[in-house]
Parts: C-alpha cells; sequence; structure tokens
C-alpha cells in the first residue's frame, strides 16, 4: 500500500511519462518480491538464500526506482 500511495503522490505533485511510470511500477515489483524471497527464506531456515535474494534483486531495484524517480523530476511539476 505505500508504494501505490508514493505512485499516486507522485502523479499529482508532476508529470510523469511512459518511461519513468514503467521504471517505477517495475522497481516497486522487482522490490516486493525480494522482500517475499527473504522473508520465505528466513522462514525455510536459509539466511545466506535471503540475502542474496536481497542482493540480486533488491539492488537492481533500487537502481529502477531511482532511475524512474529521476526521470519523473526531470519531466517537471504540473
Amino acid at each position: 500500500m505505500l508504494a501505490i500511495f508514493a505512485l499516486q503522490f507522485f502523479h499529482r505533485q508532476y508529470k510523469p511519462d511512459w518511461k519513468s511510470w514503467a521504471l517505477l511500477v517495475s522497481g516497486f515489483i522487482i522490490l516486493l518480491f525480494a522482500i517475499a524471497w527473504s522473508v520465505s527464506s528466513i522462514q525455510e531456515g536459509e539466511p545466506r538464500a535471503a540475502s542474496m535474494g536481497m542482493v540480486f534483486f533488491g539492488i537492481p531495484s533500487l537502481i529502477l526506482l531511482a532511475l524512474g524517480r529521476r526521470l519523473m523530476l526531470k519531466s517537471g511539476r504540473k
């Protein structure tokens, strides 16, 4: 829900194009997958898999979110 509220806030403040929307939505989806991966790995007793999941899925999602935010800020305010 926090991701949806953040996207709604940015949509009201800025005028995003399709590239920034694609980067932001894919970044949020991959970030949610990374969190789900880590939680399930910890519940199965595999902390190394949890940490590697955050490295392989979490870092690229943060990069996508940063690029999407940068494109949105570049497009300007409404």
